[in-house]
């Protein structure tokens, strides 16, 4: 860009007298602190131009595994909003041409009995579909196929089609099925496509075929009648063994889930207890541990270790696996963070639903910011719960009781960059859909949650789009930078995103004051 803006500036000046080296070196630099100062924003996902490298200049464009890591990375900066729609658009298309070359279409009947691409993620083979017949046979475990219309239906091959629905940021928000108006129309919706309620609480692979079948159909006749017309966009589904698929945004969610939660910590204290050692050093050296673990649990999981073979049976990623919470185990390969990864989305909205309905957002000037404790629904340490949005008490029926006897040192979830982003995104979501955060009434967002292991706050700053699917540069990473410099306290930026800081608990609130009255003064 500054490249770019040099060459039209020596067209612009072809007419008057050459600056001197001094005035373009002036020049430049004021164009660089006006780059700077727009804000911060992601580049190109790593993992498509770490692909696009290997496929051009080392010549290894044709193993899957690389493929599929490219995929999947692309899809996580799309589903966490790093990059917009039309970004991934371009992407997809790329990644696709890809696909279609490393694992070229024939027309060659494969093994008999078979399964079909198009009944196993219920999207087609209804009496009228006249696409492409997709085979598959237990030669194509890690096979990679391209899925044009892949639904915003969160985890649906591993959970039901209620659940899946129900948890989805994208329906949810859309239909506001936090409040009994959304929860009627969202009924109304199934009822007209023909989904009994039975058949929709059902896990997903237990569904009748004969809905999974025609579940396309009828999704793409009634989606923009209830709003929800961006319900699909272009994914990458893989075989991971007979009659069984993953897709990409399946990976990114469970190694997200992986990566947030507590896994680390657990596996930490399972391997001291059984070396018979304890944790010793300060809180910070214990927790590069459990990062290390943790780490190590969604890299694992990923199959990036080499321990998979090309073209063997995938199943034991996503059917194998274990959960925190189970005895003596650990949360484990692509299983047990699609497990997590439910329990976190459940967590994420109930949380969401508690601060709305609390009253615990406030709005200044410039921003609106709310604090995530740990006795807010849904944000405790060890569990997960509730039976969906709206669902049991609300966050601010709980007891004084109830909150003495939290544990001071209590996990919590939301004290990790990406589960916070991810409640951010949802709140967003929630008021862009009815309308509250609109126009003149938009509002960037700060969310402060508590890290009580290290007293601390962890306080993440967000800009507020207009549009779903929209990105914009984010200016908190400098805003953070300039309120801590004018205010004694502790502070810590060691995080990849520059709109993270981690706060000391007594120097919280003033922080937030000071952001406000800097940004106040800036305007």
């Amino acid at each position: 860009e500054l490249d770019a803006a040099d060459a039209n500036l020596q067209d612009d000046t072809n007419d008057e007298p050459p600056l001197s080296l001094a005035d373009l070196r002036h020049d430049r630099r004021n164009r660089i602190r006006v780059y700077y100062a727009s804000g911060s924003h992601h580049s190109s996902p790593v993992s498509w131009m770490a692909y696009t490298l290997l496929s051009t200049q080392l010549r290894y464009g044709t193993v899957g595994d690389l493929l599929w890591l490219a995929c999947v990375g692309v899809t996580d900066s799309y589903v966490h909003g790093r990059i917009d729609k039309a970004g991934y658009v371009s992407f997809a298309n790329d990644l696709r041409r890809h696909v279609r070359r490393v694992y070229p279409d024939d027309d060659v009947d494969r093994a008999t009995g078979a399964a079909y691409a198009e009944l196993l993620d219920g999207t087609g083979l209804s009496n009228t579909y006249t696409g492409p017949h997709t085979q598959l046979s237990l030669s194509e475990n890690g096979k990679i196929l391209t899925q044009n219309d892949e639904y915003r239906f969160f985890l649906l091959r591993h959970t039901s089609l209620w659940n899946a629905m129900m948890y989805s940021p994208y329906v949810c928000s859309k239909m506001q099925l936090w409040n009994g108006a959304g929860m009627a129309r969202w009924r109304e919706m199934l009822a007209k496509m023909g989904l009994p309620l039975e058949q929709c609480q059902q896990p997903y692979a237990f569904m009748k075929p004969g809905l999974k079948r025609r579940l396309r159909d009828v999704v793409n006749e009634h989606a923009e009648e209830y709003g929800l017309d961006g319900l699909s966009y272009t994914g990458f589904i893989r075989i991971t063994g007979y009659r069984s698929l993953l897709s990409a945004s399946d990976t990114c969610y469970a190694i997200t889930a992986l990566l947030e939660c507590e896994a680390g910590g657990v596996q930490a204290a399972a391997l001291a207890d059984a070396n018979g050692t304890t944790s010793i050093g300060s809180e910070e050296e214990r927790e590069d541990e459990r990062l290390m673990h943790t780490f190590n649990a969604a890299y694992d999981a990923l199959g990036s270790n080499g321990g998979s073979v090309e073209g063997s049976d995938q199943s034991t990623l996503v059917n194998g696996g274990t959960i925190v919470g189970a005895e003596g185990g650990v949360a484990s390969g692509l299983g047990g963070g699609i497990r997590l990864a439910l329990s976190l989305q459940k967590a994420i909205i109930q949380t969401a639903i508690g601060l709305v309905d609390r009253k615990a957002i406030t709005r200044l000037s410039h921003f609106r910011y709310a604090y995530v404790h740990c006795t807010s629904r849904g944000s405790g340490g060890g569990g997960f719960g509730g039976g969906g949005p709206g669902a049991g008490p609300a966050a601010g029926d709980r007891t004084a009781a109830d909150e003495d006897n939290e544990k001071p040192d209590q996990a919590h979830i939301f004290a990790k960059p990406l589960a916070l982003t991810s409640l951010a995104h949802f709140l967003m979501d929630m008021h862009r859909a009815n309308g509250k955060w609109t126009g003149t009434k938009s509002r960037p967002l700060v969310l402060l949650a508590e890290k009580p292991e290290t007293d601390t706050y962890v306080v993440v700053g967000y800009e507020f789009p207009e549009s779903t699917g929209d990105v914009v540069r984010n200016r908190f990473g400098q805003n953070f930078e300039l309120a801590a410099r004018t205010m004694n306290g502790a502070f810590k930026f060691d995080s990849f995103d520059t709109n993270v800081v981690e706060v000391k608990s007594s120097d919280v609130q003033r922080f937030v004051e000071q952001l406000h009255y800097m940004m106040d003064s800036i305007e």
